[in-house]
């Protein structure tokens, strides 16, 4: 009995004694709370949405290149599950658990997600009444110049991704910020006309923030990064693609003109190992 008494009076001093629960969130765990405090933990991210770029590359050839004549199905006649998945994309006859289709959508939405997430914290909101982003007062060691480029550079792989899915599905999700499980449910697919709108605020807004420099004139560790020219040229695909050839035209010039661009000795060149940085690709 004692020994019970003894138990229950410990216990009891153990209540008394904890006034306040420890709940510290361990400083090594990081997350979007307490990441992007400085120019290098954004060009971090940023660099992770270059790197989101290859995922959906990975799948996108399939609804692409090998739809097109630049490609062929080497066994349409084969009962292979991989052959077959291919040849139905190839012949345009899906089935809606393609597992291609599955897992390019969501490679494509989870960068779409990382870069939203990016201006965010560099203040870039986006109001789809009338088209057009805005920069707002951010509390980060930033100066407006590099706040700006790496802006710049996310809206040009938001541009890319969107481009991209409005030609291959049309009207699909736009989502141009951070957004929760919840909210994904209850959305809707967009119209296309409103999908072209944010590519080309993101487009236009990219070519502006982004610097002027000329392809001799980039740093070497820059390079194979989106440029201002690489916006203005695919804001011209852009153009061309809804119909606007007169727009495009006066950007096709202007890069011709003033990037610093320019083509290749010979075709060959273009795709040398050797020479993978080179002066005809806007975008390496």
């Amino acid at each position: 009995m004692k020994y019970i008494q003894y138990v229950i009076i410990i216990g009891c001093l153990g209540l008394l004694s904890c006034k306040k629960v420890i709940d510290l969130y361990p400083q090594s765990n990081l997350n979007t709370g307490t990441y992007y405090s400085n120019l290098e933990e954004v060009k971090a991210a940023l660099t992770g949405c270059y790197n989101g770029m290859q995922r959906s590359l990975s799948n996108e050839w399939q609804f692409t290149e090998l739809r097109s004549d630049n490609s062929k199905q080497g066994q349409p006649g084969s009962t292979a599950s991989t052959n077959r998945d291919l040849s139905d994309l190839d012949m345009f006859s899906p089935s809606t658990s393609h597992q291609a289709i599955y897992t390019y959508w969501l490679a494509t939405y989870n960068n779409i997600r990382n870069i939203n997430i990016v201006l965010q914290k560099l203040g870039v909101t986006y109001n789809p009444a009338s088209g057009t982003l805005t920069f707002n007062t951010v509390d980060l060691p930033l100066t407006d110049v590099d706040r700006k480029q790496l802006a710049g550079e996310a809206m040009f792989i938001r541009a890319y991704h969107y481009f991209n899915l409005v030609r291959l599905f049309g009207g699909v999700f736009l989502v141009y910020e951070p957004i929760t499980p919840a909210q994904a449910k209850e959305m809707n697919r967009a119209n296309i006309a409103d999908i072209y709108k944010l590519i080309e605020a993101d487009l236009t807004t990219a070519a502006a923030s982004m610097n002027a420099l000329k392809f001799n004139q980039i740093p070497a560790a820059e390079l194979g990064r989106a440029t201002r020219w690489a916006a203005k040229g695919m804001l011209a695909k852009v153009y061309l693609t809804v119909g606007k050839k007169a727009e495009a035209i006066t950007l096709l010039q202007d890069v011709i003109t003033n990037s610093g661009y320019s083509l290749q000795a010979s075709y060959a060149n273009l795709f040398s190992i050797t020479n993978e940085v080179n002066s005809e690709i806007l975008l390496q």
